[in-house]
């Protein structure tokens, strides 16, 4: 089993959340996730949260407040996987811009609470979204 910890940021500005699209060589390519990522040996959630923040989108993490620690778990044909996640509420503005050449993020934007339903999502990034009232539930 493999296991894994990661950090992300929950920023939302102007009716839009700042999501993140995976890589094509990712699992679930495509698909739109918060902006984070794992977290490096040694290294502290903040730390974490700052570097990923700044990796993926380009913008300085403001005021991290610690909302929410979730684990998921799955089997897959790739064996069995479980990750522990660490959100955290963050100010974040301007306009975002992938920073980081070759990491799992292909594109960083802005979205309107209204398109969110529409997207793609990690299974984690829409449990989180659905039960911050922003995503309906089953959608």
């Amino acid at each position: 089993m493999k296991t894994r910890v990661s950090v992300y940021a929950f920023a939302v500005h102007d009716d839009r959340v700042l999501l993140t699209q995976l890589a094509p060589y990712c699992y679930r390519a495509g698909h739109w996730a918060l902006p984070g990522g794992g977290m490096d040996h040694g290294e502290q959630p903040l730390q974490t949260l700052m570097r990923e923040t700044w990796e993926e989108s380009g913008l300085r993490a403001e005021a991290p407040e610690l909302l929410d620690v979730r684990s998921y778990s799955e089997s897959s044909e790739r064996g069995l996987y479980m990750a522990v996640q660490i959100i955290y509420r963050v100010r974040l503005q301007g306009e975002p811009r992938v920073i980081e050449e070759g990491g799992s993020t292909a594109d960083v934007r802005w979205v309107p609470l209204e398109e969110l339903a529409e997207l793609p999502m990690v299974p984690f990034t829409k449990s989180f979204l659905e039960d911050q009232g922003l995503v309906p539930a089953g959608v």
